[in-house]
């Protein structure tokens, strides 16, 4: 063999151990151990969920390996999950866990920690437990909605419920959804996740959506209802919680216009409407009247729980 075609073969060979280098041989000795407690878990690194079956989760306690999984496909979520059963002999160990990057050949140690709690289970397919270096977004919220096609007069946010304002001229029976969530979080009706600008549905009673956080550890129930109207003055409100007021909004195109309040009958405060709009804050739990011209509703503030 020539000396130059030998140093070629070396150097080849030398690649692909170093290629395997870092794979480790992670196992546990299961007979050691009384008790388990599981997880279904979603395996994300650098912000990339891992997919592939040579990628591996591990849990450690004390350095001595716990539990060891690789990754299953779920054809029906098209999704590599971990399935992982971790072991001890007494409960409130602290697991630390270490996922192997076959596309990267490294070995990575998750911050999270998890205290061993005998028969305890984390995560299923459709909210999975998150093991993630950096630890992934825990905030499920709505941060905007809006339809295309549709001008919307008005947005109420309240906790988890969003009022949309449109025209009585507008069909709501079949509108496209455009939405904003929070970084990572997504959004479902039911188990059928929603995309924005691709969800057609009826909006002509209110519908009940659910938004899963990035690291999937939050799950929220929201409300979208869409109210219609001819006018040209909307009104909304929103209850007392706890020390904290409520209040009256009036939305109208009928600026420079004075609004009288009226609380129990008597006379209570007057604005204007500035910009399209004036509020009414801070209001006791009462019944109000809100009057513009020869134009009034009644609104009643009641005391909601938070």
């Amino acid at each position: 063999m020539k000396i130059g075609n030998y140093k070629n073969w070396v150097f080849l060979l030398l690649i692909g151990i170093q290629a395997y280098a870092q794979n480790p041989e992670w196992m546990v000795n299961e007979n050691n151990f009384q008790y388990t407690m599981s997880f279904v878990a979603f395996l994300n690194i650098d912000n990339n969920d891992l997919e592939n079956s040579n990628d591996k989760v591990a849990a450690f306690v004390d350095n001595e390996c716990r539990g060891v999984s690789e990754l299953t496909y779920i054809a029906s979520e098209n999704r590599y999950y971990a399935y992982l059963t971790v072991f001890a002999n007494t409960n409130d160990e602290t697991i630390n866990f270490k996922v192997y990057d076959s596309s990267k050949d490294k070995v990575v140690s998750i911050s999270k920690t998890e205290n061993f709690e005998i028969n305890k289970h984390y995560g299923d397919v459709f909210q999975a437990y998150s093991i993630a270096e950096p630890a992934l977004n825990n905030e499920a919220n709505i941060v905007d909605f809006d339809f295309i096609d549709v001008f919307v007069k008005d947005k109420i946010f309240n906790d988890n419920e969003i009022t949309l304002i449109v025209d009585n001229s507008d069909d709501i029976s079949n509108l496209n959804s455009m939405f904003t969530m929070s970084p990572g979080a997504k959004l479902y009706v039911g188990t059928t996740e929603q995309k924005s600008g691709e969800s057609l549905m009826d909006f002509s009673t209110p519908v009940a959506f659910r938004v899963v956080s990035e690291d999937q550890s939050v799950l929220k129930e929201w409300t979208v209802n869409v109210k219609q109207t001819s006018g040209d003055i909307v009104y909304y409100k929103k209850d007392a919680v706890c020390y904290q007021g409520g209040a009256i909004k009036l939305v109208s195109t009928r600026n420079n216009e004075e609004v009288s309040l009226f609380k129990d009958g008597i006379a209570f405060s007057k604005q204007t409407i500035t910009n399209g709009e004036t509020i009414f804050s801070n209001l006791e739990t009462a019944t109000y009247l809100v009057q513009i011209g020869n134009i009034s509703k009644e609104i009643i503030i009641n005391k909601k729980e938070e």
